[in-house]
């Protein structure tokens, strides 16, 4: 079992995993690690958002907390749901998942930015604390991102289990043997 930068502790950065949390003290599959970082992105960045909404009507009035939680549930359901289609897609190929990834970020970051350009002139909202909110709540949903995922063991590719024959006088393993 590797070893944390404080020597012998078996834990990344010498620090224990909550007993609710996840066990970083060994790996877990990838669609398990995808949620745990899925559930935690979600919260996080809706708390950002319910502050973004509190600061923007606070501020500069409903309208701006208006649009601040529009943005906040845009960015949540968006990356949401790109996070779930990469999760889907990397549990039925996984040497797929890294250009799906990109492509499902890039298509949400495009999108964000036209939602951001179609609706900076709506009057039923405020502008500013819209793509603001956005803004800020994308990179508190990618902080978190690479924050879990830096902090999980995953299996990305499940190991195959060793199936064992008997052929004649030989034992078959399902591993190349060393000759």
């Amino acid at each position: 079992m590797p070893f944390g930068p404080l020597g012998d502790l078996p834990y990344a950065d010498g620090v224990p995993a909550a007993s609710d949390g996840p066990s970083l003290s060994g790996p877990m599959p990838a669609t398990q690690a995808t949620s745990v970082v899925l559930r935690g992105s979600i919260v996080i960045t809706s708390v950002a958002g319910v502050l973004a909404v509190v600061l923007a009507g606070v501020l500069r009035g409903s309208n701006a907390a208006f649009g601040a939680g529009l943005g906040a549930v845009i960015v949540v359901v968006f990356f949401a749901a790109g996070q779930w289609a990469v999760g889907r897609v990397l549990a039925k190929s996984p040497e797929t998942a890294l250009a799906a990834g990109m492509l499902v970020y890039l298509t949400q970051i495009f999108a964000l930015f036209i939602l951001i350009a179609l609706l900076k002139d709506a009057t039923w909202l405020d502008p500013k604390s819209f793509a603001s909110t956005i803004v800020v709540c994308t990179f508190v949903w990618i902080a978190v991102q690479i924050w879990g995922s830096s902090r999980l063991k995953t299996l990305v590719v499940e190991p195959r289990e060793e199936t064992t024959t008997v052929t004649g006088a030989e034992q078959v393993t399902g591993r190349e043997s060393d000759q």
